[in-house]
């Protein structure tokens, strides 16, 4: 029983492809339409075993065309016959229904073969095969790629928030002890019998306990901001060495036992914000004292050269590790140790402000274990701008 086939495409194409199907003489029964409205309906009354179709047709088309050829007609295979190689088109029909899909730069022979072959299976020219598993294999490429980043995600999801939760169990630690300080002392002083020489003592240390609360609400708010991209500073021309001169006496008063070598030149003139230096400044000398055993040195310098106005604190403690340093730098709630065995204080915000702050100011913040034991922390911001026209005159 001859083939019947109804092909729906622009004359000259139909021609074409009826030659082909003539030319074999397997006897095929060919009808034709050249527009999308007469095809359908002729697939609705002749019901031919095979319809051949151009995708961009007046009337219907694309995978619209595919669907009303199967509604018209459910026992006919759908062949599409087209230029169109977008893979995404490809897709579209088959889902629709094509029962294959051939382009016609593969030329007319094979598209008569294929539509001799249909009778099973989805038939894609070579072309159109080609394109479409280069296609699978770019999306499996992609999907590997979104799994790849998804648990990357994941990943940092699950790092952030059990940083954050060490945070806060960390700051709850740092938090009872002048909590608890304030509130004994102000008990304390409700009794009549104390006093006025203990009680001024008792508040200075009141006064200490708070000074301490503030510090560490400070340090969380500056965070808030850098991380909201809010935070400002107030620049203005600034002579660093009594601010470090100053981070010096006031971190020695709270480590008597660590002595602190301080060389520190007569004049630096640096573009920065006063508060916010003092504040890396006592930052890294506190950090330096704590981690420094009793009787073993803390050395500060601070000079100018080519590259900046640069101060340096080194201690002789057990070192910190280059990881833990990094890992300090980057995270905001990291310490380098369990809250549970916690031995020194500290929020765990210190290090990775001090860099932030730093940052902000054009400069770059940097650590160095030492081989004898011990870690140098450095910094370098940029000088004044009168100091730079001072230098540029001179040379």
């Amino acid at each position: 029983m001859p083939l019947h086939v109804l092909l729906c495409d622009a004359t000259g194409e139909v021609a074409r492809l009826q030659y082909q199907l003539l030319r074999d003489g397997a006897g095929e029964f060919v009808d034709a339409a050249t527009d999308a409205f007469m095809a359908v309906d002729m697939a609705t009354r002749l019901r031919p075993d095979v319809v051949v179709c151009e995708l961009s047709m007046d009337g219907f088309s694309g995978a619209d065309l595919i669907r009303q050829f199967r509604s018209a007609s459910p026992g006919s295979r759908v062949l599409v016959w087209t230029n169109d190689r977008e893979s995404a088109r490809m897709a579209e029909a088959l889902q629709a229904g094509a029962s294959g899909y051939l382009l016609k730069d593969d030329g007319a022979v094979e598209a008569a073969q294929a539509i001799r072959t249909q009778a099973s299976g989805v038939v894609l020219s070579t072309t159109a095969a080609a394109l479409m598993a280069e296609e699978t294999l770019r999306l499996d490429g992609e999907l590997r790629a979104l799994r790849g980043e998804a648990e990357r995600l994941r990943h940092d999801v699950s790092q952030g928030t059990s940083a954050k939760a060490d945070f806060l169990a960390n700051i709850s630690h740092e938090l009872r002890t002048p909590v608890t300080v304030a509130k004994g002392i102000s008990y304390v002083l409700r009794n009549p019998s104390v006093s006025e020489e203990e009680r001024g003592e008792f508040l200075t240390q009141l006064q200490s306990s708070l000074d301490k609360l503030m510090g560490i609400v400070d340090e969380i708010i500056t965070m808030a901001e850098l991380e909201r991209g809010t935070f400002e500073l107030n620049l203005e021309d600034v002579d660093v060495a009594p601010l470090v001169r100053r981070a010096v006496d006031e971190v020695a008063v709270r480590y008597e036992d660590v002595p602190i070598d301080a060389q520190v030149a007569g004049r630096l003139m640096a573009r920065a914000d006063a508060t916010r230096i003092g504040h890396v400044i006592g930052e890294l000398l506190d950090n330096a004292c704590r981690y420094s055993p009793s009787g073993a040195g803390v050395e500060v310098r601070a000079r100018l050269m080519d590259e900046g106005v640069v101060v340096t604190v080194t201690d002789r403690g057990e070192g910190l590790h280059r990881a833990v340093a990094t890992q300090s730098f980057e995270e905001p709630f990291s310490t380098g140790e369990g809250v549970l065995r916690k031995e020194k204080a500290g929020v765990g915000v210190g290090l990775h402000l001090a860099r932030q702050l730093i940052v902000e100011h054009g400069g770059t913040l940097w650590t160095d274990p030492l081989p004898g034991g011990g870690t140098r922390a450095s910094f370098c911001i940029p000088v004044a701008a009168a100091e730079l026209h001072r230098s540029s005159g001179a040379a």
